[in-house]
């Protein structure tokens, strides 16, 4: 593998994480919502989902931790930047 295919994989991996991030955020908003305020349920359908608060509040707060992971980092976010920036500037010198 190239320096330059490296690059290339982790800039895809650095947008597909943000993909990520904003779709758990969303989630997360959606499941609060309906935890909050379970009248908004009934404008869809009573019975389309048959749980209860408390779960859309927890699937919420699941979603709204795994953004929370995204946000923060984890190690091989962290390791993968930094060779990212390891490459650059040997590209540069």
């Amino acid at each position: 593998m190239t320096k330059l295919e490296l690059s290339k994989k982790i800039d895809k991996y650095v947008k597909k994480q943000k993909i990520y991030k904003w779709v758990y955020c969303i989630l997360s908003t959606i499941f609060t919502v309906f935890a909050f305020i379970p009248s908004t349920i009934m404008f869809f359908d009573e019975n389309m989902f048959g749980l209860p608060p408390v779960m859309f509040a927890i699937f919420g707060g699941g979603y709204l931790y795994k953004a929370w992971d995204i946000i923060r980092g984890n190690e091989e976010h962290e390791l993968l930047i930094n060779a990212l920036d390891l490459l650059s500037t040997s590209n540069t010198s």
